[in-house]
């Protein structure tokens, strides 16, 4: 019975997402806008609504018994501001968990989502970032958002990762540090039991409740990398740092 019920459960969850999308199209772009014509007050306001509703969401999951939430360390994100979040990203509720943790939240958000007639209206007016852009507006747009004081998320494996084998992250988030110099904070994410991976439908959940846990781990400054070198160097030298650094957080977890 306990089985059947978070089946049910989850597919509740998964029917709210959707429908959540839908609402908060309706809900959030107009409140973000009344009062205001300042699209930087209206896009924080914006980040502020969505996080508020991640973090109603995962409530919900927790209450629904969908999942357990283990966050460590989630008192660093409370100051946090100005910095590029690099996180692992292990499954589908990946974003959410991070946008419900870190406060002005942009995203590096595929551009297909600017053309969704839900979802498109709010990354739009949040101001997240498209990432089909040339190379020095991508760049630009991301020192702007940390100058302002947002953090930027990005997923350096560019899709989620397979259960076994090696992690292997793109370059772009180096790229971005190394231009602008702002720190990194890295935050591990893992699930035990596994669900939510690539592939993988809804219904297939664990015969056990999974416990996702959150860790956030200390602050990474990127000069030292830039030392004495060319800054692509530095930048591959980044990528093959987060690698192992992940690579030894997720073993060891």
């Amino acid at each position: 019975m306990n089985y059947l019920w978070r089946l049910a459960a989850t597919g509740l969850a998964f029917a709210a997402m959707g429908v959540g999308g839908i609402i908060l199209a309706l809900v959030v772009v107009p409140l973000a806008s009344l009062g205001t014509r300042d699209p930087l007050v209206r896009a924080r306001r914006a980040r502020r609504y969505i996080r508020n509703s991640f973090r109603g969401y995962l409530l919900m999951l927790r209450w629904l018994g969908v999942i357990r939430l283990e966050v460590v360390g989630g008192d660093r994100l409370a100051a946090c501001q100005g910095s590029l979040i690099v996180a692992n990203h292990p499954t589908l509720l990946d974003v959410v968990l991070i946008m419900a943790l870190v406060p002005n939240a942009h995203c590096v958000a595929k551009h297909q989502l600017w053309r969704n007639p839900f979802l498109g209206p709010i990354v739009r007016i949040s101001g997240h970032i498209r990432n089909d852009g040339d190379a020095e507006t991508f760049i630009d747009a991301c020192r702007s958002a940390l100058a302002a004081g947002g953090n930027l998320i990005i997923f350096p494996e560019g899709t989620r990762s397979v259960p076994g084998q090696r992690l292997r992250f793109q370059r772009g988030f180096a790229h971005i540090a190394t231009l602008t110099g702002v720190s990194l904070q890295p935050i591990a994410i893992t699930c035990e039991p596994v669900t939510l991976i690539k592939g993988q439908p809804w219904y297939a959940i664990p015969d056990h409740l999974p416990t996702f846990r959150v860790e956030i781990d200390q602050r990474l400054e990127t000069t030292p990398f830039l030392a004495g070198r060319e800054r692509p160097l530095g930048a591959r030298k980044l990528v093959s740092h987060l690698e192992s650094y992940y690579g030894g957080k997720l073993k060891h977890g």
